[in-house]
């Protein structure tokens, strides 16, 4: 099924005057698995969206075009939604727009989410059950939050934090009956909201303080614990952990400064958390931690002057898969068998093929296989094997985040696109 809900992004951190400015790269790819087939999604060349698939086994990539020019301005989101096939972009004019397509078609069906002037970040996009929830940055950097019911083109508009909050495109996890959302906050904070399925309050949390957090971040479920990764001061890496049902976030360092050049893409696999990275000199970077530890082992997936974008992710059966934007704004696939640092890669699309941005799904097992200081704390002790965290859940409510025509009691009903547009942001 789709990968856990990253979506970051795009960007090259580089240095001015001792803080951290993003500057626009190749923009991110998103990828999944859907059964048998590994799916990627991107943004093409003259802001066109793009989508690849290959059968397991195979390096065959079929492309497919899904918009034409000037249609996409940010890094896709995709997810499997039962037979179908779902993808979200920011399109033109700052607006938001969804795609969908039945497993097997090559027939892409296009919906306008927002109108003009309501999108100024890549978006997120989860299932839940028989719904689809996608948060994104609005104007004047607050965040939004859209739903709407399976076969339904009415989406709904919820504005989680208001103006001035939010700084990054969004990572956004499905965490039991509860909707998780991470994002950049004001002053490089790091921020976090979650809300009870069947409920429109938005509980805020600061997980890091100012001066901590300087790209979009990563976010996973893990068991009973939440993971977030995101690119730290001086271009290190960071990981944030929490108990579900607490607001105290643990902070460790994955990798020191100057490591760090785009935002994190973060699974689980089995018993450990992986995160990749582009690092320094356009390295491919790779690490993983066995649960319950808190070493972070690294890896060079590909060297110097492969990689120009934030990757995407996913677990694979046995294997684990990673896509990103290589040179020549060409698009690459990295495939390892767990257990092992041998990578194994494909180009998805030759130079020139890819534009600003890019989303991607999980191949199947067919396949062999961010600064602040460290502050002492970590994750709970335990040895290899061991849960990350454990302790209890966040309340649980009822109802399901949207429930045919009401998701929510005294929720608003589908704003109008002209409504959404009255406050044009500053991007």
């Amino acid at each position: 099924m789709r990968r856990i809900m990253i979506a970051a992004v795009a960007a090259v951190i580089t240095v001015s005057t001792g803080s951290m400015t993003a500057a626009m790269a190749a923009s991110q790819p998103a990828m999944l698995t859907d059964g048998n087939n590994v799916n990627i999604t991107g943004h093409g060349a003259n802001n066109s969206l793009r989508f690849f698939w290959v059968v397991n086994g195979s390096n065959t990539w079929h492309p497919e075009p899904i918009a034409g020019k000037n249609t996409t301005y940010s890094a896709p989101s995709m997810t499997n939604d039962d037979n179908d096939v779902n993808i979200t972009v920011a399109g033109a004019g700052n607006s938001l727009r969804f795609y969908w397509a039945v497993n097997g078609q090559r027939i892409w069906h296009p919906e306008t989410i927002a109108g003009r002037n309501t999108t100024y970040s890549a978006p997120s996009m989860t299932t839940d059950g028989h719904d689809v929830n996608i948060a994104v940055e609005g104007p004047n950097h607050t965040l939004l939050f859209y739903w709407a019911v399976n076969g339904s083109n009415t989406w709904h508009r919820e504005q989680i934090a208001g103006r001035n909050t939010t700084y990054s495109a969004p990572s956004m996890t499905n965490d039991g009956n509860s909707v998780n959302i991470a994002t950049e906050g004001a002053n490089h904070r790091l921020r976090f909201y979650w809300a009870v399925n069947g409920s429109n309050t938005w509980h805020p949390e600061t997980v890091a303080g100012q001066n901590t957090t300087y790209s979009a971040p990563s976010m996973i479920t893990d068991g009973n614990n939440v993971n977030i990764a995101a690119v730290g001061a001086g271009n290190s890496l960071r990981f944030y952990w929490a108990v579900n049902g607490t607001n105290t976030w643990h902070p460790e360092t994955v990798a020191d400064r100057n490591t760090t050049y785009s935002a994190p893409s973060m699974t689980n696999d089995g018993n450990s958390v992986n995160i990749a990275t582009e690092g320094a000199n356009h390295r491919l970077r790779f690490y993983w931690a066995v649960n319950g530890s808190r070493t972070w082992h690294p890896e060079t997936v590909a060297g110097e002057n492969t990689t120009y974008s934030a990757p995407s992710m996913i677990t694979d059966g046995n294997s684990v898969n990673i896509t990103a934007v290589g040179a020549g704004n060409s698009l690459r696939f990295y495939w390892a068998v767990n257990g092992t640092n041998t990578w194994h890669p494909e180009t998805v699309a030759p130079p020139g093929q890819h534009g600003i941005a890019a989303s991607i799904s999980g191949r199947g097992i067919g396949r062999g296989p961010r600064l602040g200081e460290e502050d002492g704390l970590g994750r709970l002790p335990g040895s290899a094997g061991g849960p990350r965290r454990s302790g209890p859940s966040r309340p649980a409510g009822s109802g399901s985040r949207r429930c045919r025509a009401d998701r929510r009691a005294g929720a608003p009903g589908p704003i109008p696109p002209a409504e959404i547009e009255m406050h044009p942001g500053d991007g």
